[in-house]
């Protein structure tokens, strides 16, 4: 078994099995991913070549940066795993995903993430942590017969007009958004987003500016919400989209509203709000999973962020910065990464030693709390229950430095 980059005048033998795996239509759509992707290197198709040169097993490294918090970091979209049918069960995705980890460390990934379509105990086994992604369904829904905001208009998306408009308005609607991706213009260009449907269905427009977009899946039944963006300045817009949306379901006769985007976002109330239908349900799935490539490099990248925070706290009787010296050291799988703050309230990072206490979690604690799914004060009594002390000192800065955010990563960015 030899695993390695996919050579050029393997490429075809390489789709011919995704196509067996995936979907049997699939030759153009997977050669588009990598000849219409400008961010493409050989070295991101990972491939178990077994006797006879054959290709065995392969997998795909998408080159993204992902916001966690409010910081990019450079991150490895792994997707397009896959075994020769005639050749499972002997261990060959499990090599080629520790292959695969092994290059992004050497290329400078900070992170991966990976949305599992089989049971995610395979890839927990393998170090992976899910992060639970929220959603939201309502049923019955209907619409209300007053009218929104009139000087708000909805109309189809027209791309020569609203997508310089739209990738700006992205990036200011989802600057603060853990999970997000930052999609640079050469991204919503490239065919493996359009293939994935990233131009949204319809814009709000106000004259000549851009108030927000929605990108619909009108299915038999349901209006799947696969994203939405506006204006935080012009909730006129966000209202104005979503009698929109209340129209088509009328329309088409289609009676549920679902989408994987936390039920506090704003969407989920104004459908409450301009709807009449039935209560909001919650729903969502933790395929979504994610691995430390390298997690001091990542601290590092988020170091100015979690200072921000430690900066922004405090409290009457807590010192200035609301955070009292303290050292510890945080453990996930075979990584540690070392975090003292010092009598000035500054943060500094280091290697792991004997004598820093050790608090070890689980690769889905971690994630839920770095990504904001979950606070810190939230995760504690957990790790207390398993056995894991944490001092008070401790659970301050910690505390401090994890806390609860809206966590999204949009549909049209799977891979």
């Amino acid at each position: 078994m030899e695993i390695r980059s996919v050579r050029p005048e393997e490429l075809s033998e390489m789709i011919d099995l995704q196509c067996r795996v995936f979907r049997a239509d699939g030759q153009l759509r997977y050669g588009q991913y990598i000849h219409g992707d400008s961010s493409y290197e050989y070295g991101q198709t990972r491939v178990v070549v077994v006797e006879g040169g054959r290709i065995a097993a392969t997998l795909r490294i998408w080159d993204r940066e992902m916001r966690i918090g409010a910081t990019a970091v450079r991150m490895g979209g792994i997707g397009g795993v896959c075994t020769d049918p005639e050749l499972r069960g002997r261990g060959y995705a499990s090599a080629l995903m520790g292959d695969a980890i092994s290059w992004m460390r050497r290329e400078g990934y900070l992170t991966s993430v990976l949305f599992s379509a089989i049971s995610t105990r395979f890839y927990r086994n393998l170090g992976w942590g899910s992060v639970p992604m929220a959603g939201f369904r309502i049923r019955r829904v209907g619409r209300r017969a007053e009218p929104g905001n009139a000087e708000w208009g909805v109309s189809v998306f027209d791309e020569t007009r609203d997508l310089a408009q739209v990738t700006a308005l992205y990036e200011a609607h989802n600057l603060q958004r853990s999970g997000t991706l930052v999609r640079q213009r050469a991204y919503w260009d490239s065919a493996p987003a359009r293939l994935r449907g990233i131009l949204p269905s319809v814009v709000v427009r106000r004259g000549g500016d851009l108030g927000g977009y929605l990108h619909l899946d009108l299915g038999d039944d349901t209006a799947e919400v696969l994203e939405v963006g506006y204006d935080r300045e012009e909730e006129g817009a966000l209202v104005a989209l979503v009698d929109h949306l209340l129209r088509v379901c009328e329309a088409k006769g289609l009676d549920e509203i679902a989408a994987v985007i936390p039920p506090q976002h704003p969407l989920a109330a104004a459908i409450e709000e301009r709807g009449d239908g039935g209560d909001l349900e919650l729903t969502g799935d933790s395929a979504m999973m994610m691995y430390p490539v390298d997690l001091k490099a990542l601290f590092g990248a988020l170091l100015p962020e979690l200072q921000s925070r430690i900066d922004r706290a405090g409290g009457e009787g807590t010192p200035e910065n609301g955070v009292s010296p303290v050292e510890l050291c945080l453990r996930v799988g075979d990584q540690a990464c070392a975090l003292s703050v010092d009598d000035e309230g500054r943060l500094t990072l280091g290697d792991a030693v004997a004598e820093t206490a050790e608090i070890s979690l689980s690769a889905g604690m971690f994630w839920r709390v770095l990504m904001g799914e979950s606070g810190w004060g939230e995760l504690e009594p957990t790790l207390r229950a398993m056995g894991t002390g944490v001092s008070a000192e401790q659970s301050s800065l910690l505390t401090t430095l994890f806390r609860r955010r809206e966590v999204i990563f949009w549909a049209p960015d799977h891979y």
